[in-house]
């Protein structure tokens, strides 16, 4: 029965690690997209001049339009930093856990380890038992030679 919990065990832990790698590689297809959009609004910031953007980001009293277009600046940096933050954030908690599952499958394998050469003696044992006497049929001149043999 306990060898029937490790294997489910083990199983169930290798379909973590498999469903982990496939976030971790949808995460890595989806950063170029993160990396460029970020690049794109740090070059659209260094590049867009002051009027034009006064025209995106329409507040609802009147500002002068170089003040209008330094809070679209400040916005759009903001948002940028934000969405920067969250994904390095995620890529640092997925590689947390997917340290953490591997720490709990290597700890599973030494268990399966220690499982198998548990059984193995237990085995070894039984055979050694299956080769005993009965105790009815022992003579007391010998029952020293047969605990050692147990020993």
């Amino acid at each position: 029965m306990v060898m029937l919990e490790l294997e489910n065990m083990k199983s169930m832990s290798i379909a973590v690690v498999e469903r982990d790698r496939a976030f971790k590689r949808e995460l890595k297809t989806k950063e170029p997209v993160i990396m460029s959009t970020l690049e794109t609004v740090r070059i659209f910031l260094t590049e867009q001049p002051l009027e034009g953007l006064e025209k995106l980001y329409q507040e609802p009293r009147e500002l002068p339009p170089e003040e209008r277009a330094q809070n679209v600046t400040r916005l759009l940096r903001k948002q940028a930093e934000e969405v920067n933050t969250e994904w390095e954030k995620l890529n640092l908690h997925s590689a947390d856990w997917q340290r953490k599952i591997d720490e709990a499958l290597e700890r599973l394998q030494e268990l399966q380890e220690a499982t198998d050469e548990l059984d193995l003696k237990l085995r070894q044992a039984e055979v050694i038992k299956g080769s005993w006497q009965p105790v009815g049929d022992l003579l007391i001149d010998s029952l020293q030679d047969h605990l050692e043999k147990v020993k």
